[in-house]
């Protein structure tokens, strides 16, 4: 994807110019960075990428091999994609229906696990290598609307509906228990930050869609109150700071982007739809949003936020 980045004012048009592939798109927010090099920018628009090549809703978006993959989700649950910047190619189908799973990249292959298809699949875990799909284990406990990340070389599983409070580590052999999580966590969400494990929101009740709390490798520690509530919303790390995007709440929250820059939250921007139980990537220098929301909202692939390593014109 090319990326442009124009500044200044010109035939009546003024402040910021922003091309994506080309094309010019009309940034909401544009922020000079306090780096060396004086010239990069972080730029918040809604800009149409894509649309997805199924209605993906609870499932699940990593990249892996520099290409975006959507997998399974609600009627859809053995469906497979990728994106390679510029257009969207089947890749496999799923090896068990999978829907309100967790996906992640662990030691160069994808890792699915568990899900709520039907109550025999919620323990499954399987790998894709690029070419195939392998069994890798059985999970320790019914992992559904939990939360998966990678953390000192191992998966990590998080909560869940019927776990809310379990945390299991998968060290590439065997599955052994963890610190167990400080609340009743499923449907928020989770990153590593700083070279911890943030936890943020749950849909168990409005007093806990609030929480955020961190895990340092051995202890849960508070963080923060999170500034809405916060739940089958998405959370990643971009430009040294947590993003969290939606939450299956009223309208007003359900757009909703607020940044963590590890002191307080500040409002970013507002979503270009009703965003929940759909994915969040980092992508090419950006943020991708893909699917969730309401009906005909589970095919959308926007870029709401990029980082440009260099203005290439200023306009006088």
């Amino acid at each position: 994807m090319a990326l442009g980045f124009k500044m200044g004012s010109s035939g009546g048009e003024s402040g910021a110019k922003v091309y994506v592939d080309g094309e010019k798109v009309n940034a909401k927010e544009v922020q000079i960075l306090n780096v060396p090099s004086g010239n990069s920018v972080s730029v918040n628009l809604n800009y149409n990428r894509s649309t997805l090549p199924y209605n993906f809703f609870n499932g699940s978006a990593v990249v892996y091999n520099n290409e975006i993959h959507i997998l399974g989700g609600l009627n859809n649950y053995y469906k497979h994609y990728k994106w390679n910047g510029s257009t969207w190619s089947n890749v496999s189908t799923l090896p068990y229906g999978f829907y309100q799973g967790s996906a992640v990249v662990y030691n160069n292959e994808l890792h699915i696990l568990g899900g709520n298809y039907n109550s025999s699949l919620r323990t499954r875990h399987y790998k894709w290598d690029g070419t195939s799909w392998t069994e890798v284990s059985t999970l320790p406990y019914n992992f559904y609307q939990g939360r998966a990340v990678v953390y000192n070389n191992g998966i990590h599983i998080l909560g869940g509906n019927s776990g809310s409070q379990q945390h299991y580590i998968w060290n590439g052999s065997t599955w052994s228990n963890s610190t167990g999580i400080p609340y009743y966590f499923y449907y928020g969400s989770a990153v590593v930050y700083n070279n911890e494990i943030h936890i943020l929101g749950s849909s168990y009740s409005s007093s806990i869609s609030t929480r955020h709390y961190k895990w340092n490798g051995s202890s849960w520690s508070s963080v923060s109150t999170l500034p809405y509530n916060f739940y089958a919303g998405t959370a990643v790390v971009y430009n040294n700071g947590i993003h969290i995007m939606g939450n299956q709440g009223s309208g007003s929250q359900s757009i909703k982007h607020y940044r963590w820059n590890g002191t307080s939250w500040t409002e970013v921007s507002t979503l270009p739809y009703e965003f929940y139980q759909g994915s969040a990537v980092v992508y090419n220098n950006g943020i991708h949003i893909l699917g969730g929301g309401n009906s005909g909202s589970d095919i959308n692939h926007y870029l709401i936020s990029m980082y440009i390593d260099k203005v290439v014109e200023s306009i006088t």
